[in-house]
């Protein structure tokens, strides 16, 4: 048995939705870590499942529902002496409300962090771009938690959001393990369009889309880079800021 004394909160992270998206994560609450020893770094606790049922697909209807494999992932975690819990999917804060009531630990809101980072980040913006799943979109937790700011919230139209939902489920998309090629031009043609709607930046709201060659785009002539979010680094600084102030 694990005597070593913690000083730090220890994070648990759901994972499998998706895999990689997972390993961002922990590599980026790694990277966000203001240490300098191994000893220093912060305890998680991953409970990998990548059997839990599609998100996405339950919510447009073509699945089964993912609410019990979640939560019995997040009572694991309870279990395992985390005291807070990371869901490193967007698609899956769909399912927050029905899930935190039944835990004793907090759940991490991606969602409500991102805009409050946005917020200290980018006060000035009015209209902010969000590239997520449609189960996402259809299920409306991001303009939820937009909705009480004065930001207006802009989505892809039809044609658009099927390109993104190829870039991120497709045969060379993310989840088939593609970060670049067809995928990314077809990113770049998605935020693209959200630039031209009006949107000063655009939200990562699914956790595939940061794993893409995001660096490789180009920018258009004229035009100023595309400013985009990424959740799960807000996810990870949130998560390590709340661990460290059981240091203080």
């Amino acid at each position: 048995m694990d005597t070593t004394p913690y000083t730090h909160k220890i994070i648990g992270i759901v994972g499998g939705m998706g895999p990689s998206a997972t390993v961002d994560l922990m590599d980026k609450i790694i990277r966000c870590t203001p240490a300098v020893t191994d000893q220093q770094h912060l305890k998680m606790v991953v409970e990998h499942n990548p059997q839990i049922p599609d998100r996405t697909k339950y919510l447009l209807g073509d699945g089964a529902d993912p609410t019990d494999a979640i939560y019995t992932t997040c009572k694991k975690l309870e279990a395992s002496g985390a005291d807070m819990i990371a869901i490193p999917c967007n698609t899956a804060h769909a399912f927050f409300a029905r899930i935190q009531p039944r835990l004793s630990i907090p759940i991490v809101n991606m969602l409500q962090a991102t805009v409050e980072f946005l917020q200290r980040a980018h006060p000035d913006i009015q209209k902010v771009g969000l590239l997520a799943t449609s189960g996402t979109i259809k299920s409306g937790v991001y303009h939820d938690v937009f909705e009480p700011t004065d930001y207006d919230l802009a989505v892809p139209d039809h044609d658009f959001q099927q390109k993104l939902m190829n870039v991120i489920y497709g045969g060379k998309g993310i989840k088939a393990g593609y970060i670049d090629g067809e995928c990314l031009e077809e990113f770049q043609l998605v935020s693209d369009h959200l630039t031209n709607k009006g949107a000063g930046v655009i939200i990562l709201g699914c956790t595939e889309l940061p794993l893409l060659k995001l660096n490789t785009l180009t920018t258009r002539s004229n035009a100023e880079p595309t400013v985009f979010v990424d959740p799960t680094w807000v996810l990870a600084g949130k998560c390590v800021d709340m661990s460290l102030q059981a240091s203080t």
